[in-house]
């Protein structure tokens, strides 16, 4: 069994969805929110593959808070594939990309502020239509 290779950016969201499943997780959309801060689970799986890891899927059912139902993937690797990567070195790489995405999450405030006043100038930049200026605060037309 020959495990894929391992990212050089270690601060990445890939890096760090490839570590959780290197430590035997079985990842869906909403673990990488809540985890790994990422709304693109589907599209880091796709990049992990492309470094050649074989990871598997399964669609499932789960309840939903207002009664519905809904399908979502759940992703995981074999475990005969985690074996191989970690007899490789990749335990230490793992706590690399540990290390690199605490220090990235020692900046969230910071970051937060300067999305903040990017989206203030940006709104302030934006022009209304004439037509619908009176629903920003302007003149009625």
């Amino acid at each position: 069994i020959n495990p894929g290779r391992l990212p050089a950016k270690q601060d990445t969201v890939t890096a760090e969805v490839l570590r959780r499943l290197l430590n035997h997780e079985r990842l869906t959309g909403l673990d990488a929110v809540i985890d790994a801060g990422t709304t693109r689970l589907a599209a880091r799986i796709h990049d992990i593959k492309d470094y050649g890891w074989p990871i598997e899927s399964v669609s499932k059912v789960v309840g939903c808070k207002d009664g519905r139902t809904t399908t979502v993937s759940e992703y995981w690797l074999p475990g005969l594939t985690i074996e191989a990567a970690m007899a490789a070195g990749a335990g230490t790489w793992c706590e690399a990309v540990r290390a690199a995405r605490k220090a990235l999450r020692s900046k969230a405030a910071q970051a937060k502020r300067e999305a903040e006043r990017t989206n203030a100038a940006l709104r302030a930049r934006r022009a209304s239509h004439p037509g619908q200026q009176w629903l920003f605060g302007g003149a009625h037309g």
